[in-house]
């Protein structure tokens, strides 16, 4: 019975969410795929509101997709809680903005996010995107679908619906084979810089450097889309934000030709990019014992954890060529009958980037550890059975260090019941630094409560 009340109440509010789009006729833009959607959305999101200033861009500050999250993206609702009293008033409120609410946006950035083969159908009543982006399939949510031919087959739908201009992910398998079938203009582009694959937008001479000594991270390339060539300048790290920020300028450019919007964009094609990260996506502090954390902590998926590793390793090479790299890795979730396999596939690849190992939770202990001393000559390997030890093993070790060198402490895993952000918040060195990371607010801090102790 709770279940059908809460459909209902679901189906009330796209009806609703829908009515709003109808009347109003603001530019929808999506995002979906099964990683890195969030990192896209803002990227989107905060580089068309530096280049039309003049414009209201909208998107949900918070991590908002899936069913019944889309709506209140769409009526711009960031709160919500659990009880039918909160759902009922949230319901009525949505009601009267659909009905009375003057135009709030003139483009909205949505995340389309699925965790069951009908979600994307359903959440598809919202709005039939103007202009899209997909991003790329992982072995995520697979005991839902089965496998990541199934999640693709369900993702692929919204490029299908999209009316306008849909952006593929050229290294990504099941968007080649998804290119065919777009009836829309579209645009390849690309999350890594492989040379045997051609993309309308890519990027190369990508480098790491500070300003100066004791100052910020800074990475710096070349962005081409089409025949334009931007040299860009930004504080967001990472080959897949790189492909993302050649997506926002080519929509800045699309919006600024159909739509006339008035494009605040440098002649000279020299842009440097300031993004405000979120949380525990590839963020970087300063630590105790004279290290450099890079926090990965919102969620891991076998693609991610590769992909960060890259760009890791892309930071040492250029910036810490001495430094030593202390990888540390706690369970992937939502791989279900893949758990295995993609564990262990990881093995070959930890073991090359990895100066130090440390491993926490059942999956990294059971399969990628094991896997781990088949494969590691140099077996510099610690697995921990909770947080406590994990700080205290590696917290140890670095007093160990004499060495004048910053050791890099890489710290990545899955969310759902383990909270990998907490150990990062043990090595910072600046506790104001605390409030940058993920899941730090009053609900999840009292969820953490029996975990912590």
């Amino acid at each position: 019975m709770k279940k059908k009340l809460l459909r209902t109440c679901y189906l009330f509010l796209v009806k609703c969410a829908h009515r709003y789009i109808k009347r109003h006729k603001p530019i929808v833009i999506w995002v979906n795929g099964s990683v890195w959607k969030t990192s896209c959305r803002m990227i989107i999101f905060q580089t068309l509101k530096k280049f039309f200033p003049e414009k209201k861009i909208s998107t949900s500050p918070k991590n908002f997709n899936g069913e019944f999250w889309l709506s209140l993206s769409v009526f711009e609702i960031t709160q919500r809680s659990p009880s039918f009293k909160n759902m009922l008033k949230v319901c009525l409120k949505a009601l009267f903005m659909s009905l009375f609410w003057k135009k709030h946006y003139d483009a909205i950035i949505l995340e389309y996010g699925i965790d069951n083969p009908w979600e994307m159908d359903f959440i598809l009543k919202i709005a039939h995107p103007d202009i899209g982006v997909f991003t790329a399939i992982d072995a995520v949510h697979s005991e839902q679908f089965g496998n990541p031919q199934k999640i693709a087959s369900e993702e692929i739908k919204m490029a299908l619906n999209t009316k306008s201009l849909v952006f593929l992910n050229a290294n990504d398998e099941y968007a080649q084979q998804l290119a065919p079938k777009i009836k829309v203009d579209k645009l390849m582009y690309k999350t890594f810089d492989t040379d045997n694959i051609k993309a309308d937008i890519y990027f190369d001479q990508h480098s790491f450097k500070k300003w100066k000594e004791n100052s910020d991270l800074i990475s710096h390339f070349s962005l081409h889309i089409k025949e334009h060539k931007y040299e860009i300048e930004t504080n967001l790290f990472g080959k897949m934000n790189y492909g993302y920020i050649g997506v926002a300028i080519w929509i800045a450019e699309t919006l600024a030709y159909r739509r006339k919007f008035n494009l605040h964009l440098p002649n000279n094609k020299n842009l440097k990019l300031t993004y405000k990260l979120q949380p525990g996506r590839l963020s970087i502090f300063d630590g105790k014992y004279n290290t450099l954390i890079i926090d990965s902590t919102y969620n891991a998926s076998p693609l991610s954890v590769r992909k960060t590793i890259d760009t890791v390793y892309a930071i040492k090479n250029n910036c810490f060529l001495s430094s030593d790299i202390r990888l540390i890795l706690w369970d992937m979730r939502e791989l279900w009958d893949l758990t295995e396999t993609e564990h262990r596939k990881l093995a070959g690849y930890v073991s090359l980037s990895g100066d130090q190992i440390f491993l926490l939770g059942k999956s990294m202990h059971n399969y990628l550890a094991d896997e781990l001393n088949k494969v590691w000559v140099n077996n510099n390997l610690t697995v921990c059975k909770s947080l406590k030890e994990l700080n205290k093993t590696i917290e140890n070790k670095l007093k160990e260090n004499s060495d004048k060198n910053p050791v890099i402490l890489v710290f990545k895993w899955s969310q759902n019941t383990i909270f990998l952000e907490e150990s990062v918040k043990y090595f910072l060195k600046n506790k104001e630094d605390e409030k940058l990371l993920t899941r730090q607010s009053e609900f999840w801090m009292k969820k953490k409560e029996n975990f912590l102790k």
